[in-house]
């Protein structure tokens, strides 16, 4: 393999030419400064304006969903008839949807858990080291499929279990970003 040798660096011969290049080296720092500085307030001024917009409108769709919430709850039953949870009406699907399961531990805190797993040797492949954290989406999968050990004590009875709801959404068809929800 052959080296490459860089360019030749002309390097100051006095103290005169040492305090040229310094000038320009702070010449050059201070530009780069302001056009940073310049940058920063043409952000800020983009941001405010599209927040002017913006904010109203995220105030008129929260309305639109906060009405559209109880005549779905209402008419369910007749829009899907009784056989979906959601369907598609006037560019958006609207409706009830599980949400991704979440790990809920029902004897405390994630630390409890961490305990309860050390305790019982089950921390090969659920828990972080070296501060021991939980690993949660092992922990998911194990929950749905079962241990692969045949002999490992079953996460459920030391208490931890997946966690999912119903919630409801309205989420546009195609044009817009992401969906809307409730929380």
């Amino acid at each position: 393999m052959s080296r490459v040798k860089s360019a030749a660096l002309r390097a100051p011969k006095t103290t005169e030419e040492a305090v040229e290049l310094l000038a320009q080296l702070a010449t050059v720092t201070r530009t780069i400064a302001a056009h940073d500085a310049q940058r920063d307030e043409a952000k800020q001024q983009i941001d405010a304006a599209a927040d002017a917009c913006i904010v109203p409108l995220a105030a008129e769709r929260d309305d639109i969903f906060k009405r559209l919430q109880p005549w779905y709850e209402a008419n369910a039953g007749e829009l899907t008839g009784g056989k979906r949870k959601s369907i598609e009406l006037g560019g958006c699907t609207i409706g009830h949807r599980t949400t991704p399961p979440k790990l809920a531990f029902e004897f405390g805190k994630d630390a409890d858990g961490v305990e309860a797993l050390l305790h019982f040797g089950r921390t090969e492949g659920l828990l972080k080291t070296p501060a021991p954290t939980l690993i949660k989406a092992a922990i998911l999968a194990e929950l749905a499929s079962g241990p692969t050990d045949e002999d490992a004590l079953p996460l459920e009875l030391l208490g931890f279990a997946p966690k999912q709801s119903e919630e409801f959404f309205i989420e546009p068809i195609g044009g817009g970003v992401g969906p809307t929800t409730v929380a």
